[in-house]
């Protein structure tokens, strides 16, 4: 069936999350416009983006190119879809890239098309890719598979993932699916980008691409964009960067900072309440497209917990959640000044620095809620000793006036 993976609509992208992930997103490939590369290379070409390199091949038949396996492309025309020319055979259908970036890869795999990885992606699981139909390959499955001018039409990309040249495994994706035997809500020919989980795969250090259908006259063209590779070996990180501001006596701000590649979450779960977990009778509240929560109705000088999940769009599922407590404003001190602070490195293997306009006191508590630090005008932070995991620090003035706590992660 045509598989729609993506709960909640991708925002904005963050950028590529050092040690984490790589991804290949073809920004770096130069085009002209409304075009793909052509390269008549007598032995092939091949081309590389982030930690990926694709590798095609076209031939002159008198002024007349056959391509094979993958090019890179932009082309944005594809409303009037004379499909036989050369264009429309590597335009995506969506008419952009992914989240409208302007290039995408697009490859013909009647014959399977290879993509190797290299460092430091060799080896390791991957995330998964965004696939599209071409403009040939949509206008195919519309007009001769879902007017069943073929009986049962499906067309499907196979990605077979190699280690040191075995074959580890497989995952199919359906382009156009009308089979008798997938109910009707399913069937359909896919217009936009969707997202094609490789996590099954495991560690490969190279793919191939394969389109087959139910007749050999389905046009075998597929595009990709934002290929992702595990180097860490989770799709998305679980750190959010809690911190907690603008403190009062019935409200207070969470904010986090969730990097990941391709804006991989954009869509977050929040939690309110008094106890050092999340129960299932506890409320749940969606925030989409931001990076902070504004938790209202709370009692005065009360301690609280909240509590912050990601989605994860690379694995279709919610990282765990994160949790930092504090503790609201006495009727008497409203409005309590706020430290202007930065902590960095975040994450940190050992040191973490403190970035203030004057000393500070500092407290370090483990998730346990274990005081494991208490430092007085602090300047930096030694992690070194502490196992890996999340911290919460708070920082006070001298005379107790201000003060902010904030999330860290030790590696």
């Amino acid at each position: 069936m045509v598989k729609h993976l993506l709960l909640a609509a991708s925002a904005a992208c963050f950028g590529f999350m050092a040690n984490a992930q790589t991804g290949a997103d073809f920004e770096n490939l130069t085009l002209g416009t409304d075009t793909f590369y052509l390269d008549l290379a007598p032995n092939g070409y091949d081309f590389s983006s982030g930690a990926a390199t694709l590798y095609g091949s076209f031939s002159d038949f008198g002024g007349s190119y056959y391509g094979q396996g993958f090019t890179y492309s932009n082309v944005f025309d594809t409303t009037d879809c004379n499909c036989y020319g050369m264009k429309f055979q590597y335009a995506a259908k969506p008419g952009k890239g992914y989240n409208g970036s302007d290039n995408y890869a697009a490859a013909f795999a009647y014959d399977p098309a290879t993509m190797k990885l290299t460092a430091p992606a060799t080896g390791v699981s991957l995330a998964g890719f965004m696939v599209a139909n071409t403009t040939w390959g949509y206008s195919y499955g519309m007009e001769v598979y879902s007017t069943d001018s073929i009986p049962n039409g499906w067309a499907k990309l196979e990605v077979r993932g190699f280690l040191n040249g075995a074959f580890v495994d497989s995952v199919n994706y359906y382009l156009s699916d009308y089979r008798s035997t997938t109910p009707a809500a399913d069937q359909g020919t896919l217009k936009g980008w969707d997202w094609i989980n490789l996590q099954s795969l495991g560690s490969v250090d190279s793919l191939t691409f394969r389109v087959t259908s139910t007749n050999d006259f389905y046009p075998s063209y597929f595009a990709m964009d934002n290929f992702v590779t595990m180097q860490d070996g989770v799709a998305c990180s679980e750190n959010l960067n809690l911190n907690v501001s603008d403190i009062d006596v019935a409200s207070a701000k969470i904010n986090w900072n969730y990097s990941n590649t391709f804006g991989a979450a954009d869509s977050m779960e929040v939690v309110i309440n008094q106890a050092a977990t999340v129960s299932g009778t506890d409320i749940v509240t969606t925030v989409n497209n931001s990076n902070f929560y504004d938790a209202t109705g709370l009692n005065a000088a009360t301690a609280y917990y909240a509590h912050v999940r990601a989605f994860c769009y690379y694995s279709d599922s919610f990282t765990t959640w994160q949790h930092i407590p504090f503790t609201t404003a006495p009727l008497s001190v409203k409005n309590a000044a706020q430290i202007s602070v930065q902590l960095y490195p975040n994450p940190t293997t050992n040191l973490i620095y403190i970035d203030a306009q004057e000393p500070l006191d500092v407290m370090v508590v483990d998730m346990l809620g274990k005081l494991v630090i208490n430092q007085k005008n602090a300047k930096q932070i030694d992690l070194s000793n502490f196992a890996a995991g999340q911290y919460l620090v708070k920082l006070s003035t001298k005379d107790g006036k201000k003060s902010i706590t904030k999330s860290v992660v030790k590696k």
